[in-house]
């Protein structure tokens, strides 16, 4: 990050990466980032339509947790699940992404899993700074925060 920011001096750099809370985004200021992309806390918000189920799935899991599989178009990290220990299973033996990306049942997939909690027959992709979500908040105090950081 300081790398970057130093070396477009006149172009705001924005930090995205596990950004979950106040240490996270203030590190990455003072690492040389104007603003912070956040993406996986936002999920657990109780604005957010991903079931509690999800949500406390959330709360209760940290990046250890995740299982990381290959696919189109790239890498997902999930929580733990049949569908997603399949994936998983499937990249190990050596399957092509696109052999991958069809066991995953692309969006579907992603919409069985995060707004229906079903980790059977669907994956709830998040990104590793999940460790440090703690609680359902909305996303005025998350917002909050991250600004405050």
């Amino acid at each position: 990050m300081p790398l970057i920011a130093d070396s477009v001096k006149n172009i705001p750099v924005m930090a995205a990466g596990g950004i979950t809370d106040n240490r996270t985004a203030r590190a990455a200021r003072a690492l040389g980032a104007e603003g912070v992309f956040a993406g996986s806390v936002f999920i657990s918000t109780e604005e957010s339509r991903v079931p509690q189920l999800v949500k406390d799935k959330i709360i209760n899991a940290n990046g250890l947790d995740l299982l990381l599989f290959r696919t189109l178009p790239d890498y997902y990290r999930s929580l733990p699940g049949k569908l997603v220990e399949k994936l998983v299973a499937m990249d190990k033996a050596g399957a092509s992404n696109e052999d991958l990306g069809q066991a995953m049942g692309g969006l579907r997939g992603l919409r069985i899993g995060m707004l229906e909690g079903n980790t059977d027959e669907g994956y709830i992709a998040l990104g590793t700074g999940i460790g440090t979500i703690h609680s359902v908040k909305s996303v005025t105090e998350v917002v909050n925060e991250l600004a405050t950081g």
